[in-house]
């Protein structure tokens, strides 16, 4: 076993700074670690709960049996949260709450509060005071991917550490993938792992079929098969996302930006669209996102490609 914080990639000069206040006594207790999901965030924070609770060195020594436990999830000082379907409830706020209520048996406590964004309101209420006086030795540890979904009272409560994607270069130290995957994982593990599995593999190539269709077939509207793609709502927000990253490529290929392009494996739709002229490239980048909001907000799938369609080409 080793120090968790040495597998931690990229975020090495945050963690530095981190310890060092450990080290200093005044690190705070309360903070918010942002970023897009799947560069490293939770793998910190276990990695600093070693740090915080190991008896034999203030950095964490990887060894001793309390590193041992951290890495096993199973330690008396720490308490891991997680949500409990789509939200993280009041039941779960008062786990935390009695879990600091018993005598401490460790130097310190740790709670790691993961999609903290998910609390809902009458669990986050419940937790406000604690959040802004901890007590003595005892360090909050709250994950979600930006402060936006963190209710504004929260936020004031915490020190807010952003983390940034990963490198292409990070990501492929640690997973064997082509070199669209890796540009197109956007510095994420997650999503390099959605990418490389099977069913999402499909889902991007239905995105291929169904934007030359799209750009293509004047007769779209009727034809049936991006109904049936686009009925799952999930999927079909999916697919548009591609889109946006496929029509920005073909933005870059128009500049000449070839390093910039992202889906290297798709050159011949990339060169289709680029051959379309810059407004209407830009026009359908606009809607498309505006498309994703569609989708976000539950209106009918079939009925925003429908709207789409026919305003792209007004």
């Amino acid at each position: 076993m080793a120090r968790m914080l040495d597998f931690v990639l990229g975020h090495q000069e945050t963690i530095k700074k981190m310890v060092e206040s450990f080290e200093n006594g005044k690190p705070g207790q309360t903070f918010l670690f942002v970023g897009p999901g799947g560069i490293g965030k939770k793998l910190t924070a276990m990695g600093l709960a070693q740090a915080l609770l190991c008896p034999s060195s203030p950095r964490g020594c990887g060894k001793c049996p309390s590193c041992f436990r951290i890495s096993q999830g199973q330690h008396e000082g720490l308490k891991v949260i997680a949500p409990s379907g789509a939200n993280i409830k009041m039941e779960q706020a008062k786990e935390i709450l009695e879990f600091l209520s018993l005598r401490s048996l460790t130097g310190a406590r740790v709670i790691i509060i993961d999609q903290a964004q998910t609390l809902n309101p009458q669990a986050a209420n419940s937790l406000l005071k604690t959040l802004e006086e901890p007590p003595e030795n005892t360090f909050f540890f709250l994950i979600a991917p930006s402060v936006a979904g963190i209710l504004p009272t929260i936020r004031s409560r915490s020190r807010i550490v952003q983390f940034r994607p990963l490198t292409q270069e990070d990501l492929g130290k640690r997973v064997k993938a082509a070199a669209w995957a890796l540009k197109a994982a956007g510095g994420s593990f997650e999503k390099l792992a959605q990418l490389q599995e099977g069913p999402e593999q499909e889902v991007r190539e239905k995105a291929v079929e169904l934007l030359t269709l799209f750009i293509q077939d004047k007769d779209f509207l009727l034809n049936e098969l991006w109904r049936s793609e686009f009925k799952d709502r999930a999927q079909g927000q999916r697919m548009i996302s591609y889109w946006v990253g496929f029509l920005k490529d073909a933005i870059c290929l128009q500049e000449g930006a070839k390093t910039q392009i992202v889906n290297l494996d798709q050159a011949p739709l990339i060169k289709s669209l680029a051959e379309l002229q810059r407004p209407h490239i830009l026009n359908l980048i606009q809607k498309a996102l505006q498309v994703e909001q569609a989708f976000a907000a539950n209106r009918d799938p079939q009925l925003i490609i429908e709207e789409f369609y026919v305003t792209s080409r007004a």
